[in-house]
């Protein structure tokens, strides 16, 4: 691990974030330095900075980050929706819906994160999961504003057939109210 003391540190992270491509790493990575508001500064700089691999190695830390403090994404809730409104890795992508799942939003918030989900869940281009997290999202906005819940069932019900089966899956839940 980085010594984060050392007046090189964010380069240093930078190079070694640069060729840590593990799972096993993200991991103890996210759990040694969930606490350390430096560190995560850093990590979301890399992100939405970069457009490379470097960007996708500091999603899934900072996916791990979230998992285990859901509140560490807030003060980047806007960055994050820029970035999905940008020509983003799908891996990116994916982990920032993953993360937004469980994110609670302030009302403008909302609706550009509403906004971008839809324009994600629509676009049957995507990967299934970034539309299957995209949906998530929504649904769980849909809790606060229910208004939202009768377009989001129109919208994922419109070609529902022709969806794949985890899309199918998740989507039913969602129609039936049973998704957490």
């Amino acid at each position: 691990m980085i010594d984060i003391r050392e007046p090189e540190a964010k380069t240093a992270l930078r190079e070694q974030l640069s060729v840590s491509y593990h799972k096993n790493f993200w991991q103890e990575f996210a759990t040694t330095y969930v606490n350390d508001e430096k560190v995560v500064r850093w990590l979301f700089d890399f992100l939405l900075e970069e457009t490379d691999r470097l960007s996708q190695t500091c999603a899934e830390i900072i996916r791990h980050m979230s998992d285990l403090n859901r509140d560490l994404v807030l003060p980047f809730i806007d960055d994050l929706v820029d970035a999905l409104d940008s020509n983003r890795h799908d891996a990116v992508k994916r982990c920032i819906f993953r993360m937004f799942q469980y994110a609670t939003f302030n009302e403008n918030q909302s609706g550009r994160v509403v906004d971008i989900a839809f324009r994600h869940l629509q676009n049957r281009s995507n990967a299934i999961a970034i539309r299957v997290f995209a949906m998530t999202t929504i649904y769980n906005v849909s809790k606060i504003y229910p208004a939202l819940y009768d377009e989001l069932v129109a919208s994922i019900s419109e070609n529902l057939n022709e969806e794949s089966a985890g899309f199918k899956n998740r989507a039913g839940k969602i129609i039936n109210r049973k998704w957490k």
